[in-house]
């Protein structure tokens, strides 16, 4: 008896070992990607200039999952209004994803929240030229010394740059 309850286990081990052993699909493998981000970015930028709103749209995304999105509102830009939307008090280990480089002040706000980078696509030249923000929400003299800078990441996008023609 004893000897068929081992040849028994002997086989279930070998089975979880094979099972274990099945190599994973490429559908298993798939994990989401700045450009995945970013057309999240872009489906609400989208989604506000179609209600005549600017063409403005940011995600924030922790540990790869989706956290909050928003757009620019008279009661904030849309990486404010996407920080408020993830309720988080500190982004650690997140990203902000936006169409549009942050203006001074936002962009202060998301160091000291300590995020881990902003992708964006539409830089702030563009931006004021488009009359998107003024050149006064970029004024770089603002800027805090003692805030530990955000690398900030400029991508190329094409859905994202053809809202702000």
């Amino acid at each position: 008896m004893k000897k068929i309850f081992l040849a028994m286990m002997a086989t279930m081990v070998a089975c979880c070992v094979l099972w274990a052993a099945t190599p994973i699909t490429k559908v298993d493998k798939i994990s989401p990607t700045d450009e995945v981000y970013m057309d999240m970015a872009t489906t609400a930028a989208s989604k506000s200039v179609a209600d005549n709103g600017k063409p403005c749209g940011a995600v924030v995304i922790l540990n790869g999952a989706w956290k909050g999105s928003g757009i620019a509102t008279e009661k904030g830009t849309a990486e404010q209004n996407a920080i408020a939307a993830s309720r988080l008090r500190s982004l650690n280990n997140a990203s902000v994803y936006t169409v549009c480089e942050p203006t001074t002040e936002v962009y202060l706000e998301i160091c000291r929240l300590k995020a881990d980078a902003v992708y964006f696509v539409v830089p702030r030249d563009k931006v004021i030229e488009k009359g998107i923000y003024p050149a006064s929400a970029y004024d770089d003299s603002l800027v805090d010394s003692t805030v530990v800078a955000v690398p900030l990441k400029c991508m190329d996008y094409s859905d994202a740059a053809a809202l702000v023609k």
